[in-house]
């Protein structure tokens, strides 16, 4: 399955647009590697969720952290997860599926092939 995204760059804007028309500027704080970031958690969480599971869910939160290289190509260094799961009912159960998830998400998997990469899962559950 092609993916689509053009980039526009003048003078004054910066940015690439999606095939269904949405625009996302590249800015101080929002840049490609941003942009990357946040493609990653997406692939991984619908990755994650694509899986059968026995036990239930409440909130997912995933933080993707990458150092770049000084040298060129500044490809990524090191890049990181944090996965914060709230209310999960099945803790093992989750964290195979994690595992299974990084074996499987294609933007892991391409990211994987430059950088070393850790997973870090932290449980929380609401207090009744």
């Amino acid at each position: 399955m092609e993916r689509t995204a053009t980039g526009t760059f003048t003078g004054e804007k910066e940015f690439f647009t999606t095939p269904i028309g949405e625009t996302h500027e590249f800015k101080e704080g929002s840049g490609p590697y941003e942009y990357l970031m946040g493609a990653l958690t997406g692939c991984f969480y619908y990755t994650l969720a694509d899986f059968e599971r026995k036990g239930t869910w409440g909130e997912i939160t995933i933080t993707a952290r990458g150092v770049k290289r000084t040298t060129s190509p500044t490809t990524l260094e090191h890049t990181s997860l944090e996965i914060v799961a709230k209310n999960i009912s099945d803790k093992e159960e989750f964290e195979h599926l994690v595992k299974k998830t990084s074996q499987s998400c294609s933007i892991f998997q391409t990211i994987s092939k430059v950088s070393e990469m850790d997973i870090v899962i932290r449980f929380e559950d609401d207090e009744e």
